[in-house]
């Protein structure tokens, strides 16, 4: 939990911090996650055969709805790759995973601009972990400088947008496997 700098209100972790209390994790034919799914959603996706349920002690298939569901695997999809997921309204999709909040150090602002952390005019790529929402005050203080040049530091390590669900699905494997 953190203390809201504007309200003194002490503020839940981001939503990808923290787990769902009811959402599944949906991974593809070949076991990569795709998306969080809420319980209700994959026990339909379950009932109507789309899906099948994954024992994550050893990642057997089956169709028993009985007990806790933590893992569903659609065995006729394949997760896109992650610079599909750069298409479209990337501005949006950066903004919102950074909570529309500056990530440099020191600034409270509200972002109004995407930044590359390694600059484009130093063979920066558009890539999720060299993307970052902050406010026009400190996009133009950094200009085309790394933040190391610019003296400047990231509040968190940009991360993609199936980061989150990567690391859940290890915890959720190695607490199957220790039952």
């Amino acid at each position: 939990m953190e203390m809201d700098r504007y309200t003194g209100k002490v503020a839940m972790a981001s939503k990808q911090d923290r787990p769902a209390v009811n959402s599944v994790i949906a991974v593809d034919r070949n076991y990569v996650p795709m998306m969080e799914v809420a319980r209700r959603k994959a026990i339909r996706a379950v009932a109507t055969g789309r899906a099948m349920v994954l024992n994550p002690a050893n990642l057997d298939r089956h169709l028993d709805l009985a007990g806790v569901i933590a893992l569903i695997i659609f065995p006729n999809a394949k997760a896109c790759s992650e610079s599909k997921l750069l298409m479209g309204r990337l501005d949006r999709r950066v903004m919102k995973r950074d909570h529309y909040i500056c990530q440099y150090e020191g600034c409270h602002n509200r972002a109004d601009t995407i930044d590359h952390i390694i600059p484009v005019c130093q063979g920066g790529r558009t890539t999720w972990q060299n993307l970052v929402a902050c406010c026009l005050v400190c996009n133009q203080t950094k200009g085309g400088r790394t933040p190391e040049q610019a003296g400047m530091q990231l509040k968190r390590v940009p991360m993609g947008p199936r980061a989150h669900l990567f690391k859940r699905l290890e915890e959720i494997l190695k607490d199957g496997s220790a039952a």
